[in-house]
């Protein structure tokens, strides 16, 4: 089977990365693996969607260039991150490019393109069912972004509609006095929300990988990472301090991931990572969720295999 995953840049590629470790995975498998970027596909003359990659072998390495056509019983895995540097049109042509293969040339693609571009930003999320997230807005007005603050009782969360790791998110009191300062930031770039800060989140969230419509899990454990902030700094990512640890699986977690990820599969979305504060998922990650390898680390056992497992079986049963 040929495999490509698509990333943003391969050369920004970890060793320790999830997707680094599906790529040398599916190669050890004796699938014809390969990587490339998200300006690295292309249309030709004949309506082909052709990709310029890099080929990967049961190590990892990336070796010769290539060029490939995608073609019926071909698999694309989606790993880019279009919140880190991937530029606009850049994103939505892959996309189109992707949704143009699958429709019409046979080729899997995971996740779907078409639910991608619906899920590119946070506003995603509020296809959920209300109890499921916590009380939001999204705007670009000032005024009404001040008065959601104002009205809160409690502290709000402020941040950019699209964005990752954590960057310009802010945590506000209706007696902030550099609001505007900070609306400022955040509406330079277009849209932001405004969310009800859940208590809970001092505590800092956990992410559950969801594959399919469950939680991932392998031999009674679930593939949940909670994410501990530091003592100075309110936000979850591990990008700006916050510590991984292995976490239990609640009734309360439980009853959350069964209600979102039959949504999620149901929409395209079979492999995501669902960040979760309390009873509220606060983001959804569709692109390339983290934590897995943390995840089989802390609990011992191979979270990664089921993920290939279902990959392979996508190919084989193409819906």
């Amino acid at each position: 089977m040929n495999c490509l995953f698509v990333v943003n840049d391969p050369s920004e590629l970890d060793p320790s990365q999830t997707t680094t470790m599906m790529l040398a995975r599916m190669a050890a498998r004796g699938h014809r693996v390969t990587v490339a970027g998200a300006s690295d596909l292309s249309l030709d003359v004949d309506a082909r969607i052709h990709a310029h990659v890099s080929h990967v072998d049961p190590s990892g390495a990336r070796t010769r260039r290539d060029e490939l056509i995608l073609g019926a019983g071909d698999l694309v895995v989606v790993r880019t991150n279009p919140a880190r540097g991937l530029s606009g049109p850049i994103y939505s042509s892959l996309l189109d490019l992707l949704a143009f293969a699958s429709l019409h040339h046979g080729v899997v693609v995971l996740n779907d393109a078409d639910s991608l571009r619906r899920a590119t930003s946070k506003l995603y999320a509020s296809r959920l069912p209300e109890h499921l997230r916590p009380r939001t807005i999204v705007t670009r007005d000032g005024a009404k972004i001040r008065r959601f603050v104002e009205d809160n009782p409690g502290k709000s969360i402020l941040k950019p509609l699209v964005g990752t790791r954590g960057t310009d998110v802010f945590q506000v009191r209706g007696d902030e006095p550099n609001l505007n300062q900070i609306m400022e930031v955040l509406l330079r770039g277009g849209l932001a929300m405004a969310q009800e800060f859940v208590p809970e989140a001092v505590e800092g969230d956990t992410r559950v990988i969801v594959l399919d419509g469950a939680a991932l899990t392998v031999d009674g454990h679930v593939a949940a990472v909670r994410r501990v902030p530091k003592s100075t700094d309110f936000r979850s990512n591990v990008h700006v301090g916050a510590v991984p640890e292995p976490a239990e699986y609640t009734p309360k977690l439980r009853a959350v991931v069964e209600a979102a990820a039959p949504l999620l599969a149901a929409d395209g979305l079979a492999l995501c990572g669902l960040d979760i504060i309390g009873d509220k998922i606060i983001e959804i990650n569709v692109f390339s969720a983290g934590g897995i390898g943390d995840a089989s680390t802390f609990f011992g056992v191979d979270f990664i295999a089921p993920i290939l497992d279902f990959f392979e079986s996508a190919v084989a049963n193409p819906t």
